[in-house]
C-alpha cells in the first residue's frame, strides 16, 4: 500500500531489501505478498525509474554462486527478479529492444517446473504483449506459435503446464478474438482429441484450464464447446490426462457465471442418464467439479446436483458410483459449516441407502447444536435426507423431518439458498400436514410458519404462498384430518404474516363460521383453536369477535363443529383465564344459560376449565358424581384463590350459576356441573348459606322464564336447596321471596310465586307452619294482580299449598276475595280475577263461592261473578247448575237493557262451562224454567244461546227440547216470551242435521197437537191459529224438517205423516205469514203427488194442499200444474 509512494532513492532501497531479503523468506505467502510489493514499487515509479531499475534485477539474475544462495534461494530470488522485470517493462517504449529481450526471459522462466513461478509470469505477459502487437506482430505470432508447440507436445509436465500459462496470459493479452485469430481453440481442440498423443492431450485440458483461469467470464461461450472433450478426457485411460481433465473442470467451473451454469447443467444432467457408464462417469465428474462454482451460482445449481448424484450412488457400475462417491465428497468438501463438514458421512451414507441409514441422519441433525449459518452447499446435502424424510410411511420420521425443516429456517445464511427447494418441499409439507398423526401435522404446521418466515425476505415471485390452499383445504368437505392440519398450518402462516393479515382475513373465516356447510364451520372454528398459540396477545384483541361464534358452535347439529367449538372455547380458556378474565367469563357465563343443552354443557366444562386454572387445580381427578351430597376434593386455598380473582361478588355470581346448573333438565349439564362443584367448592352448606342472595335471585329470575327448561331447571334447584338444608335456608328464602314479590316487574313476581310454589311442594308442613300466613297473604295479594301470569302462578302456588295440607289454612283465601266484590272500583274486577285462578286450579271450591254469590238479593257484581267463574269451573258446575240458572232465569225477567245484558253474558259462561255429560242437568233447568212465567223469558235465551255456541252434541234431547218449547207458543199472555221461545225452537231446529229432519217429525208433529190442545183448554176455538206462528218467518224452523220428512222419509207412514203435519201447520197460522212459505210448501207436495207412492200418502199430500189452497187465497205459482196431476189419478188402482 505505501510502496505506490515511494520516490527517489527509497525507490531502489526498497526493491533493493526485496531482492536481498524478502524474496528469500521460506513462507511462500510472504514471498508472493513481496512480490507484490516489489510490482507496487516499480507501479509507482517505473515510469521515471525503468532504466535504472533494470540493471538492478539483472545484477540479481547472475550466477547464485556468487552471492552464496542455495539454488532454491536463487529460484526464489529469481522469481521475485523476473517478476519485477516484467513489471519494469511496462514502462518502457515498446519499441524498445529491452522489451522483446524481456518477454523471452518472462518465457523461459515459464519452463519452470514451480507453478507459483508459471502464474506469476503469467500476470506480466498481458500488457508487454499487448503493446508488442502494435509494432512486432511476427514476433508476438511466433511466440503463440511456440507456446502452442509447447503446450502439446513439451517434454515435461512443466513445459507443458509453463507453455499453458503464458498462452493464457498472451490471450488476455491480445483479447478473446486471438483464440480464432492465432487458431488457438483448433490446434487446442485437436490436441486434446489426438487419441494417440498423451501428452497433446494433457496439455490441451492444461491450456483450457488456464484460460478459463485467466480469462474467467470471457471464456464461457467456449465452454459448451469443450464440454464433451471434458467428459471424454475424464475417462480418458491416461491417469495424466483425467487428473488434467478433472483439474480443468474445477477450474472452468468456478468461473461459470448464473447463465453458464444454465447453459452447462442440463447437459451433464442428461449425461447421467446415458447408458454408457463412462459417460455417465464423465458427467457425473463434472458435476461434482460444480462443487467448486461461485457461492451464488453454486446455491443454484446443488439442488439440481445433489439429488442426481445421491441416486449414482446406487448406480451398479462401480465406476459410476465411486464417481458419484467422489462427487459428493468434492460438494462436501465445500462446506463452509462446521457442524455440517462433520455430518457429511452420515449424510452420505443416507444418500447412498435412504432406507438403512435416513433415520439416523435426521436423528444426528437434530441432535446437534449449530452456531453458525448453514451454507447452499449445506442445505444440498440436507435437503434431500429431509426430502426423504417426510416421503416416508412412518409418522415418526416424517415429524422429525419436519421439525428439520423449521430448524433450517432460522439458521439459512441467505433465503435465497433455500429458494431452489421450495417447489419439492412444500408437497412433502402439504402431505404432511394432512397426516393422521398429530404430532405429524403440529411440526409440519410450524416448518411452514417458520418456512414462510424465513422466506419472506424474498420477492413474492419466489415463494410459493400456501395461504389459499390451506383455505380451501380448511373450508374443504375432506376428513376432519385434513381440515384440522389445514388450519393448524394457516395459524403459523397468519402469525408469521402478523396482525395486519389477521385483520384482513378475520371477516372472511368469522363469515365461515356461520357457512351452511358443516364442514366448512368445522375447520374455520378449528382454526381458533390453534391461533391463540401462534398469536397469543394479537388473538386477545378479536377475543370479543371469536367468542360468539365459539360458544354458538358448541349447540351446532354436526358433532365435528361442536367438537371444534369446545376446543377452541378451551384454549381460550386456558391462555387467557387470567389476562382476559373480563372477556372470558361473561361469554362462557352466557353459555351456561343458553337455550340449548348442548352450548350450556360445554359451556360449564368451560366455566370448570376457567375456575380450575385460577385456583390452580387441574380439575382431572376421579369423582363419585353419583352422589350429590358427598362433598368434593377441593380445599380452602382453591375457594380463596378464585376469590382474589373474582373478587366476592363476582365469585358468589358464578357459584350461583353453577349450583343452578346441578338442577339442569339435561342429565349432561347436571353431571359436568356437579364436577366442577366438587372440585372447587370445599363445604357446600356453607358455600350455599354464603351465595344464597344471588342464587335465589337467580332462581326467581329462572322460575318467571319464558323456557320451560329454565322454569324447570330453577324449581328443582329451588325444590333440593329446600330438601337438603330445609330449616337452615328457610329463614333466609322465605324473606327473599318476600321482598321479591312486591317487585314492579311482572317477571319477577311470577318467579317469586313459582318460588313460593317450589318451598311448599318440597318443605314439610311442619317447616311451613311458622311461614304459611306470610305466603298465604302474598299469595291472596297476588290472586288480585294486574298482570295475569302473575295470577295464573298465584294460582299455581296455592294448588300447591291445597295438595300439600296446608287447605285449612288457605280456606281463608276464598272468604277474603269473596269480600272484595262487595267493595267498590279497581277491587271487585281484581277480587274477581282472583277467584277465577283459584276456581281453575281448585273447582271443587265452586260450592264454597255459590251460596255466597247467590244469596238474594242478586246484584249486578254476583252475576257477573257466576259468569266469569263458570267459565273455569270446568265439571264442577254440573252440581250447582240448580243453584245456579234459577236466579239467573229469574233476573232475566227485569226489563232493564244493562241488566239483561249481563245475564245474557253470565248465561252464556253458565251454559257453555256444561260439558257432555251434564246435559241432560242443563236441559233439567231449562225445563223446570219453562214451567213458571218469572223463569220463562230467561231459560229459552240460555237455551237459544247453548244452541248457538255449544259444539256438543245434544241429539238426545233435542225432541224433549221440542216438547217443551213448541207449547210456548200458545203462551197469549206475553209477546216477549213467545219472542223468546220462538227464537229458542229456531236455535234447536239448526242444530238438527239435514240426514236426521226426518227422524224428527213425529216429535214437532206431536208437540205442535200439545200446543193446540193446550190453546183449547184456555177456551180458544179449534180452528184459531197458534199466537207463536204469527211472527214473520215462524214457519221457517219448522218446514224445513217437514219437508225433508216428505221428500227423504223412509217409508210411506213417515212421508203421510209429514204431508199432515204441514197441513196442521198451515191450519194454526194465519195467511199473511203463510203467503211466503207458498211456493217452498207446494213444489215439494206436487212432485211427491206426481211420484209412485201408495195412495194414502198422497190423498194425505192433496188433503194437505186443499188446506193449503183454502188458507191461500191469491194465485199460486205450481197450481196450474195440478190439472195434469188430477189426470194422473184415475190410473190409481183405488180412488177413494
Amino acid at each position: 500500500q505505501l510502496g505506490i509512494y515511494l520516490t527517489g532513492d527509497n525507490v531502489f532501497a526498497g526493491l533493493e531489501f526485496l531482492l536481498a531479503h524478502g524474496f528469500l523468506d521460506n513462507d511462500a505467502d510472504v514471498r508472493t505478498s513481496m512480490m507484490a510489493a516489489g510490482v507496487a514499487v516499480i507501479g509507482g515509479s517505473g515510469a521515471e525509474h525503468a532504466e535504472s531499475i533494470l540493471p538492478i534485477m539483472e545484477r540479481y539474475l547472475e550466477n547464485p554462486k556468487d552471492r552464496g544462495l542455495s539454488e532454491e534461494q536463487y529460484d526464489y530470488v529469481r522469481l521475485g527478479a523476473v517478476v519485477c522485470i516484467g513489471a519494469t517493462a511496462q514502462h518502457l517504449d515498446p519499441s524498445n529492444p529491452k522489451v522483446v529481450s524481456i518477454v523471452n526471459t518472462l518465457l523461459d522462466v515459464l519452463m519452470t517446473p514451480s507453478e507459483v513461478v508459471q502464474r506469476s509470469v503469467s500476470d506480466r505477459l498481458p500488457p508487454l504483449v499487448k503493446s508488442l502487437m502494435a509494432i512486432n506482430k511476427s514476433f508476438i505470432e511466433e511466440t503463440v506459435a511456440g507456446l502452442l508447440k509447447t503446450c502439446l507436445g513439451g517434454e515435461t509436465y512443466g513445459d507443458r503446464r509453463g507453455a499453458a500459462y503464458g498462452l493464457s496470459g498472451c490471450v488476455k493479452g491480445l483479447g478473446l478474438s486471438s483464440l480464432k485469430a492465432f487458431g488457438i481453440m483448433d490446434a487446442l481442440k485437436g490436441g486434446v482429441e489426438d487419441k494417440k498423443d498423451t501428452n497433446a492431450r494433457e496439455g490441451g485440458l492444461l491450456a483450457f484450464e488456464c484460460l478459463s483461469s485467466k480469462l474467467g467470464r470471457l471464456f464461457e461461450p467456449y465452454v459448451i464447446q469443450i464440454l464433451p472433450m471434458l467428459l471424454a478426457s475424464l475417462g480418458d485411460g491416461k491417469v495424466e490426462v483425467r487428473e488434467a481433465a478433472d483439474t480443468a473442470s474445477r477450474v472452468i467451473m468456478s468461473q461459470l457465471t448464473a447463465q453458464g451454469v444454465k447453459l452447462v447443467l442440463p447437459s451433464l444432467l442428461g449425461g447421467t442418464e446415458e447408458k454408457q457408464w463412462r459417460a455417465k462417469q464423465g458427467s457425473i465428474q463434472l458435476l461434482g467439479s460444480m462443487a467448486y462454482c461461485a457461492p451464488k451460482q453454486l446455491g443454484s445449481c446443488l439442488p439440481q446436483i445433489v439429488p442426481v448424484l445421491g441416486e449414482a450412488l446406487a448406480d451398479p457400475h462401480p465406476k459410476v458410483s465411486a464417481a458419484a462417491k467422489d462427487a459428493m465428497d468434492e460438494v462436501g468438501a465445500v462446506i463452509k459449516n462446521p457442524e455440517v463438514a462433520k455430518l457429511v458421512p452420515t449424510l452420505m451414507a443416507a444418500l447412498a441407502d435412504p432406507n438403512k441409514h435416513n433415520k439416523k441422519a435426521l436423528d444426528t441433525l437434530l441432535s446437534t447444536i449449530f452456531v453458525n449459518t448453514v451454507d447452499s452447499a449445506s442445505l444440498a446435502l440436507i435437503i434431500p435426507v429431509v426430502h426423504r424424510g417426510l416421503r416416508d410411511r412412518s409418522g415418526d420420521v416424517k415429524k422429525r423431518a419436519a421439525r428439520i425443516v423449521g430448524n433450517l429456517c432460522t439458521l439459512m445464511n441467505d433465503p435465497k439458498d433455500m429458494s431452489p427447494y421450495l417447489p419439492s418441499l412444500m408437497p412433502e409439507l402439504q402431505g404432511a400436514l394432512v397426516d393422521p398423526l398429530p404430532e405429524v401435522r403440529g411440526a409440519a404446521a410450524k416448518a411452514l410458519g417458520a418456512l414462510t418466515k424465513g422466506m419472506s425476505g424474498l420477492q413474492a415471485s419466489s415463494v410459493v404462498d400456501i395461504s389459499p390452499w390451506l383455505l380451501e383445504t380448511m373450508r374443504s368437505e375432506l376428513s376432519s384430518v385434513e381440515r384440522s392440519g389445514a388450519a393448524q398450518g394457516l395459524a403459523e402462516i397468519i402469525a408469521v404474516k402478523g396482525a395486519t393479515y389477521l385483520d384482513q382475513i378475520l371477516p372472511e373465516i368469522l363469515a365461515s363460521c356461520d357457512s351452511k356447510s358443516a364442514a366448512t364451520r368445522e375447520g374455520s372454528l378449528t382454526l381458533f383453536k390453534y391461533l391463540p398459540h401462534c398469536m397469543t396477545d394479537d388473538f386477545q384483541k378479536i377475543l370479543p369477535e371469536v367468542l360468539p361464534r365459539v360458544l354458538g358452535g358448541l349447540a351446532d347439529e354436526s358433532e365435528g363443529v361442536r367438537e371444534a367449538s369446545f376446543a377452541a372455547g378451551s384454549v381460550a380458556v386456558d391462555l387467557y383465564a387470567k389476562t382476559s378474565l373480563a372477556l372470558v367469563l361473561p361469554a362462557v357465563e352466557a353459555g351456561a344459560a343458553d337455550g340449548n343443552w348442548r352450548i350450556r354443557q360445554s359451556s360449564i366444562e368451560l366455566l370448570g376449565d376457567l375456575l380450575f386454572k385460577v385456583a390452580g387445580t387441574s380439575g382431572r381427578i376421579q369423582q363419585d358424581l353419583n352422589d350429590d351430597e358427598s362433598e368434593g376434593i377441593s380445599v380452602e386455598s382453591h375457594g380463596q384463590a378464585i376469590i382474589e380473582v373474582l373478587g366476592l361478588e363476582r365469585r358468589n355470581d358464578v357459584l350461583a350459576r353453577l349450583y343452578l346448573a346441578r338442577a339442569d333438565v339435561a342429565y349432561t349439564v347436571r353431571t359436568a356441573a356437579l364436577h366442577v362443584w366438587k372440585t372447587i367448592v370445599t363445604n357446600t352448606p356453607k358455600t350455599l348459606v354464603e351465595i344464597l342472595p344471588v342464587l335465589m335471585s337467580r332462581v326467581i329470575t329462572g322460575l318467571s322464564h319464558s323456557s320451560e327448561e329454565q322454569r324447570n331447571s330453577s324449581g328443582q334447584c329451588l325444590g333440593e336447596l329446600v330438601k337438603k338444608l330445609g330449616d337452615r335456608v328457610l329463614p333466609r328464602i322465605v324473606p327473599i321471596l318476600m321482598e321479591g314479590a312486591h317487585s314492579e316487574d311482572p317477571l319477577t313476581r311470577v318467579g317469586v310465586l313459582n318460588g313460593m310454589r317450589e318451598v311448599a311442594s318440597n318443605a314439610s308442613k311442619t317447616q311451613l307452619t311458622e311461614f304459611m300466613a306470610d305466603i298465604l297473604t302474598e299469595i291472596q295479594r297476588l290472586l288480585c294482580d294486574e298482570d295475569e301470569q302473575v295470577r295464573q302462578s298465584a294460582g299455581g302456588a296455592l294448588e300447591v299449598i291445597f295438595k300439600t295440607g296446608g287447605g285449612s289454612a288457605a280456606d281463608s283465601v276464598i272468604p277474603s276475595l269473596l269480600n272484595g266484590l262487595q267493595c267498590d272500583g279497581e277491587r271487585v274486577s281484581k277480587s274477581l280475577e282472583g277467584l277465577r285462578v283459584v276456581l281453575s286450579v281448585r273447582p271443587q271450591l265452586l260450592g264454597v263461592m255459590v251460596p255466597r254469590l247467590v244469596e238474594p238479593p242478586l246484584t249486578m257484581t254476583d252475576v257477573v261473578a257466576l259468569g266469569a267463574l263458570s267459565e273455569v269451573s270446568g265439571e264442577a258446575i254440573h252440581n250447582y247448575l240448580s243453584k245456579i240458572l234459577p236466579p239467573l232465569f229469574r233476573m232475566m225477567h227485569d226489563q232493564d237493557e244493562d241488566v239483561q245484558e249481563a245475564t245474557a253474558k253470565a248465561l252464556l259462561g253458565v251454559v257453555m262451562a256444561v260439558e257432555e255429560d251434564g246435559i241432560h242437568l242443563l236441559v233439567q233447568q231449562f225445563n223446570r224454567g219453562f214451567d213458571t212465567p218469572e223463569s220463562t223469558y230467561g231459560a229459552c235465551v240460555a237455551l237459544r244461546l247453548f244452541c248457538k255456541n255449544t259444539d256438543l252434541d245434544f241429539q238426545e234431547q233435542i225432541g224433549g227440547m221440542l216438547a217443551t218449547l213448541v207449547p210456548l207458543l200458545a203462551d197469549e199472555a206475553s209477546e216477549r216470551r213467545i219472542k223468546a221461545a220462538w227464537d229458542a225452537l229456531a236455535a234447536v231446529t239448526e242444530k238438527i242435521p239435514k240426514e236426521m229432519a226426518p227422524s224428527y217429525v213425529r216429535p214437532m208433529k206431536d208437540a205442535f197437537t200439545s200446543a193446540k190442545e193446550r190453546m183449547i183448554r184456555r177456551g180458544a176455538q179449534p180452528s184459531a191459529c197458534l199466537p207463536g206462528l204469527l211472527l214473520p218467518k215462524a214457519l221457517s224452523p219448522f218446514l224445513t224438517t217437514y219437508l225433508q220428512g216428505i221428500l227423504q222419509g223412509s217409508n210411506a207412514e213417515l212421508r203421510e205423516l209429514a204431508a199432515e203435519a204441514i197441513g196442521e201447520l198451515v191450519q194454526l197460522t194465519d195467511e199473511t205469514t203463510l203467503k211466503p212459505f207458498v211456493i217452498q210448501i207446494t213444489g215439494p207436495l206436487i212432485r211427491i203427488v206426481g211420484d209412485k207412492f201408495p195412495p194414502h200418502t198422497k190423498t194425505a199430500i192433496l188433503r194437505t194442499m186443499g188446506i193449503k189452497g183454502g188458507r191461500s187465497r191469491g194465485p199460486a205459482g205450481p197450481l196450474p200444474c195440478l190439472p195434469r196431476t188430477a189426470c194422473s189419478t184415475r190410473s190409481w188402482p183405488s180412488r177413494r
